[in-house]
């Protein structure tokens, strides 16, 4: 298996490169000071890597088949009242991918998990505060996402409308998953609905 160092390297390696090459140098990552996180789909076709610098920066790598291909900075954590953790990025089941939430928790917060609405549960893998998790669930309308993508032309009045209401679809089904959040010593700090308009 691919070690989250290397996959953190090559993402950010391949994004300097790129954004050099494009002459986009005033969008450039900081080139040293990076640390792997919480990560999803390790070797999978498709994964995330969370990271995060010393001078505070965050980010998620795109992974494809356990190599780093890219490194997209995230804005910094917004400050969550009502639950014990900031999500970086969601994204609901579809085309037969599993739902996924990642993000930091909050200090004092030790374990996460996802629930789907069939009893399922996923749990986190927690590196430095930060968490990547995904749950195989059903999201029934989303089932057919492609399908209603592609009966519309991509750049028409009717392609985005469709693109918008899977939007829409997006949020309500992933806020049907619920998450629970521990302290280390097993109590329950928070037990809801995955995401929130906010997210």
């Amino acid at each position: 298996m691919t070690s989250p160092a290397a996959q953190l390297e090559s993402a950010l390696t391949k994004t300097i490169e790129e954004k050099t090459a494009q002459g986009r140098t005033d969008q450039l990552p900081p080139t040293r000071g990076w640390h792997p996180g919480a990560r999803i789909g390790a070797t999978a076709e498709l994964g995330a890597l969370l990271a995060y610098n010393d001078d505070g920066s965050t980010g998620i790598c795109n992974l494809e088949n356990g190599s780093g291909t890219w490194l997209n900075l995230q804005p910094q954590d917004q400050k969550q009242d009502h639950r014990p953790y900031s999500v970086w990025r969601w994204m609901a089941a579809y085309n037969g991918r599993p739902a996924c939430l990642m993000g930091r928790l909050a200090p004092g917060a030790a374990r996460l998990e996802l629930r789907a609405t069939d009893g399922t549960v996923a749990e986190a893998d927690i590196v430095d505060g930060t968490f990547a998790a995904e749950i195989a669930v059903d999201m029934v309308s989303l089932r057919h996402a492609r399908e209603r993508l592609e009966a519309h032309e991509a750049d028409s009045a009717e392609g985005r409308a469709e693109f918008e209401r899977l939007l829409a679809d997006s949020r309500t089904e992933m806020t049907k998953v619920k998450v629970r959040v521990y302290d280390s010593a097993g109590a329950l700090l928070y037990d809801g609905a995955a995401i929130n308009a906010t997210d």
